[in-house]
Parts: C-alpha cells; sequence; structure tokens
C-alpha cells in the first residue's frame, strides 16, 4: 500500500507511514475491500517465484549450451590440428584479447584529438563560481521593528566599590 499524503511504500499491516507518519488505519479500512484475498496475494507470491526460477534455470541451460558448444569446436579443432593447438590458440586469444583492451584503454588518448572551444563555448560551459559572495544585493535593506529599539532599554548603573 501506498501512503496518499507521501507515496512512500508501507505495509497493510502499518499503523503509520514510514514516510510522513499520516496515521493509516483509516484509509485500509477504506480500502480494504480493494485489497486481493490472501488465497490470490499467495498465488501471486508463488507465481513471482516459480517465474524467477524459470528464468533462472532457463540461464543455466543457456550457459550449458554454450559450454558445449564451445566444447564441440575444441573437440573438432582438436581432432583436425591436434591436441596441442588447442594450448596455443587460447594462449593466443588471451594476448590478442589482452592488446585489444589495451588498444581500447587508449584509444581516446592517442587517436582522438579534443576540439578546441571556441569563446562561445568557453562561456556557456563555465562552470559558475560559487566562492565568491554576491558584491551587491538585489534588494534594498528594509529596517527591521526590532532595529534602533535598544536605546530606548535602562542600563542598570554599576557601582564602584573602591
Amino acid at each position: 500500500m501506498f501512503c496518499p499524503n507521501c507515496g512512500a511504500k508501507n505495509n497493510v499491516e502499518q499503523n503509520y507511514c514510514r514516510g510522513c507518519g499520516l496515521r493509516l488505519g483509516a484509509i485500509v479500512e477504506a480500502v480494504a475491500d480493494q485489497f486481493p484475498s490472501k488465497e490470490f496475494a499467495d498465488f501471486q507470491r508463488k507465481k513471482e517465484m516459480f517465474d524467477r526460477i524459470g528464468i533462472f534455470c532457463l540461464s543455466i541451460a543457456g550457459l550449458v549450451g554454450f559450454a558445449l558448444l564451445l566444447f564441440k569446436a575444441a573437440q573438432y579443432k582438436a581432432e583436425l590440428f591436434g591436441e596441442e593447438i588447442l594450448l596455443w590458440s587460447a594462449i593466443g586469444a588471451l594476448i590478442g584479447f589482452l592488446l585489444l583492451s589495451v588498444f581500447f584503454f587508449n584509444y581516446t588518448k592517442a587517436f582522438l584529438k579534443r576540439p578546441v572551444m571556441s569563446s562561445s563555448d568557453k562561456n556557456s560551459f563555465s562552470p559558475a563560481v560559487t566562492t565568491k559572495l554576491i558584491e551587491d544585493r538585489p534588494y534594498d535593506y528594509v529596517s527591521s521593528v526590532t532595529d534602533a529599539t535598544t536605546d530606548l532599554l535602562k542600563t542598570p548603573v554599576s557601582r564602584r566599590e573602591e
């Protein structure tokens, strides 16, 4: 259930909203007939759980299928070229992907030139300076009711004992 005041998600059993502290008892009573029955809510929970388990099992089956495909490709490669070719092809793939990763990490630094910013670009993209105080105020100072009222206060005269 969502709080009608602030929109925070709350359980139906809660008496007060976690976000704003609104008393939810009367609201729960007012919308109680709109809640699904406990049987339907249990059915929905079980359905969502089984859907998640099904997606997990499907992804595991996909990984196993991909591993079988790689195994069969390696097996045919070993039959055609010998078993030692698998080791050298794995080492070659490792070195190749390491070189590609170094290339892609450094591509922007080595091959792409940063565009030169024109003066209009510098003005539009310059960050605002927030360390300075505003020099001139955008409004005129208006005196308060309490300004200049302390001179009417009586101060006690202190006696010095000598």
